[in-house]
């Protein structure tokens, strides 16, 4: 069962969810995920919406069949079962995270309650008109009980309701976010899951990018890795550290800029209106006040820069989107590293090896840094998120002796 609407507080006690599991990856669980995946490849609707694209991707029963054999492996020969009914709280920033963690859940057996943003948007509509027309189909009715979305505000007496049913709770959202929910109890026996904000950014090698023979393509990655969401992502780049000479490092940021420069004009993202060109200003003005930088001029509306000498001088919570990049210059990779803290996510790599990256993690040990993935890869999801497997979180594992 799929509710849309807002509900009531009082018919949250009216509502029931199966709460026993199912075997982990049994086949009707796979099928119903590339049943979704195929809907969504198939719609035109969703031609113009990359994002829920590259979800339907994910979820192609090649790429679940990938993650089952992950599971496996996980497993051996322990016993893995899911934990019985889970509560997601998703961002209203990311339209599409909320299927990732549901889907996730539901493949290792799971019943599912998912709380969406009353915020209403095209993406998540399309969405859930086509999660619903596969649930309403016969063979899936032993997941239609199983399956419980809503849509509402921040009504805690609802919120506290739907905690006490779970057996896990997971939030993603912002750190205030996290720490107003956390208020609200969960049984004595749930387990929670948080995902708070996180700060990502991308490292260029410049005298790589200098010999680079198809420069459009890594502006591309780019700009989806950037741009999507408004640049509100955990995941999404909103700083660039140019590695290499001074001089490398001049030219291939010349270079790189105006190719991006003509790149956003041409695409002229529509998210992007004219209440944000203006809130980019601000941020500009408040991060200036706070601290030595360097505002460069820019005649691009859909780019502004801020140049800044270390990775510490970010300020995170003054950051808004929409095309708004820190920017510094180093010819030593692991002085980037030895600023990491606890608030970055992933980083962006252009013209690194493995190994470079690698070393480079085990000589600082940095507090922070989930992911480490080529640029155009940032937005992709992965079971393995915030340094936590999924797969292993929504399970409890039944100790069985000799």
């Amino acid at each position: 069962m799929t509710i849309v609407s807002p509900p009531g507080i009082s018919s949250i006690d009216t509502f029931s969810i199966n709460k026993s599991v199912l075997i982990p990856f049994t086949e009707i669980l796979v099928d119903f995920v590339n049943d979704i995946s195929k809907s969504i490849l198939k719609d035109k609707d969703f031609k113009e919406h990359p994002e829920i694209l590259a979800l339907a991707f994910w979820m192609r029963k090649s790429h679940i069949q990938k993650l089952k054999v992950h599971f496996s492996q996980l497993q051996g020969e322990k016993i893995f079962l899911g934990r019985g009914v889970i509560f997601h709280l998703a961002p209203s920033n990311v339209d599409t995270i909320f299927v990732y963690s549901w889907l996730i859940s539901l493949l290792v057996g799971n019943s599912n309650i998912v709380r969406l943003s009353a915020k209403k948007n095209l993406q998540t509509e399309l969405l859930l008109d086509t999660i619903n027309s596969i649930l309403a189909q016969k063979k899936y009715s032993i997941l239609c009980e199983r399956v419980l979305i809503l849509q509402y505000g921040h009504e805690d007496e609802i919120t506290k309701k739907l905690s006490l049913m779970a057996d896990t709770r997971v939030i993603w959202g912002g750190d205030q976010t996290i720490e107003h929910i956390r208020m609200l109890p969960i049984k004595a026996t749930a387990t929670e899951l948080t995902f708070a904000d996180k700060f990502s950014f991308a490292l260029i090698k410049s005298d790589e990018l200098l010999k680079e023979q198809n420069l459009q393509r890594l502006i591309r990655n780019f700009y989806n890795d950037a741009f999507s969401f408004s640049q509100m992502a955990c995941s999404s780049i909103r700083l660039i550290a140019w590695v290499g000479t001074e001089k490398d490092n001049h030219k291939a940021k010349k270079i790189f800029w105006k190719a991006l420069g003509s790149y956003t004009l041409q695409k002229a993202p529509t998210e992007i209106t004219p209440a944000d060109i203006v809130n980019k200003l601000v941020a500009e003005c408040s991060i200036a006040i706070e601290s030595p930088i360097k505002i460069e001029k820019n005649s691009n509306p859909y780019i502004n820069k801020i140049n800044i000498s270390r990775l510490t001088e970010v300020k995170e919570d003054l950051h808004c989107g929409t095309g708004l990049f820190y920017e510094l210059e180093t010819n030593d990779l692991i002085s980037i590293f030895q600023d990491i803290n606890k608030k970055h996510q992933t980083v962006s790599h252009y013209g690194f090896n493995p190994e470079e990256l690698k070393q480079a993690i085990y000589k600082t040990l940095p507090s922070g840094i989930d992911r480490i993935v080529p640029i155009g890869k940032s937005l992709e999801f992965s079971h393995i998120w915030d340094g936590t497997d999924l797969l292993q979180s929504f399970c409890r594992e039944v100790d069985l002796w000799n």
